[in-house]
Order: C-alpha cells, then structure tokens, then sequence
C-alpha cells in the first residue's frame, strides 16, 4: 500500500492511502459527497441556517459525562491529531471517519466507547491555529450527515437532505444527536483549549499507537 500526504489535510498526520481496502471503505461515505455539494441548499445551522440545531453541548455535560462516553479530537502543537489523548499517525480519512462512526454506534458493544449515539459526545480542540482543526471538524459533521441520511431512509425512505426540518429534527433526537463541543472556538489566543479529560498539557506526554 502506498501512501502520500495530502495537500488538503495539511500538517495533520492523516494520509490518503490508495488500496482497495480504502476504495471499498470510500463506499460508505459516498452519500456524504452529494450531501456537501448540496450544502448551499441543505441540512443544518453550518450549512445554510435552514434547520438550525437547538441543543447544543456545554462544557458541564461533557465534563461530567463517563469517559466511555467521550472521544476527544485534538490538533497538537504540531499540528497531528490527537483521538483520547492518543497520536494516531498513517490514519486515512475513511479510517478515521469509520472510526469516528464506530464509536458512535459501537455495534461490537465495547465498554470503552459510547454506550448509545444520544450519550456520545465529541468534542474537538486546537493547542494554536491550524487549518486541519477545520478539516476534523468537516470530517466529523460528514460522519453525522451520513448516520442522518442511513436513519432518514431506513424511518422516511428519503435521504435527510430531503426532510423537512420537523423530519429532520426527529432523526437527530431519536437517533444521532449533534452533541459536538468545540472547546476553543473563540479562544484563539490560548495556547491549549479548555480544560478536558484525557488531553495531555504537553507534547511529551503524548502516546503514540
């Protein structure tokens, strides 16, 4: 397998890997692409404020959620992705997408990741700027977008960017909430985002996988 950097991803230590495995696994998220190309026309409050997502994840909730419960995305000083305090380098997107949507559904029932969709919560920070804190963030939202769009055909046979905003509403609170925090959103003069569980304060305190 051959792997080379991506333009796009920047620093952060994600490759785009050209395998079969990978072009299968690309399958998967298929949807999500004709999702975002509509996104001018559709879908939530990041999108075009059509449907805008009322709940939203405070620093409390997260804090005080149990740590299976919890995946923690940071970017690093140098700018590499941090998943639970853990440096996951070689990772492609649809790696990393499946795993994001993995621990959301968590089939296998592993106790040490979300214990159903409504009680996971991501949560994503920034030690400095970095384009690639934007590019996990889309990534993250594409995960969501595609989980919607799988529970919108299975309850309504439509695709969620199909719904109305009652529809989609319903999909998201009996199905995938949107509990994404963003630790430092409006901190960017802070060298290490709000306090969280399980982020190292140092670089040397990183594990690798």
């Amino acid at each position: 397998m051959i792997c080379i950097s991506s333009s796009e991803i920047g620093e952060i230590s994600l490759y785009l890997c050209h395998s079969q495995k990978d072009k299968d696994m690309k399958i998967l998220f298929f949807t999500i692409a004709s999702l975002l190309i509509t996104a001018t026309t559709f879908s939530q409050k990041w999108l075009d404020n059509t449907c805008p997502i009322e709940k939203e994840v405070s620093n409390e909730e997260y804090t005080s959620a149990k740590p299976s419960n919890l995946l923690t995305l940071i970017i690093d000083q140098e700018g590499k992705l941090l998943m639970n305090g853990k440096r996951n380098e070689g990772m492609s997107e649809i790696q990393f997408k499946e795993s994001v949507y993995d621990f959301l559904t968590n089939p296998e029932k592993d106790k040490t990741k979300a214990e159903s969709p409504k009680e996971a919560i991501i949560a994503l920070g920034s030690y400095g700027d970095h384009d690639s804190y934007d590019l996990i963030l889309r990534y993250v939202r594409e995960v969501y977008l595609y989980a919607w769009d799988t529970a919108s055909e299975e309850k309504y046979q439509a695709i969620y960017a199909d719904l109305d905003c009652k529809k989609r509403k319903k999909i998201r609170s009996s199905e995938f909430p949107y509990n994404v925090l963003q630790l430092n959103t409006k901190e960017k003069d802070k060298k290490k985002p709000s306090f969280s569980p399980g982020v190292p304060p140092f670089e040397g305190d990183v594990k690798d996988n």
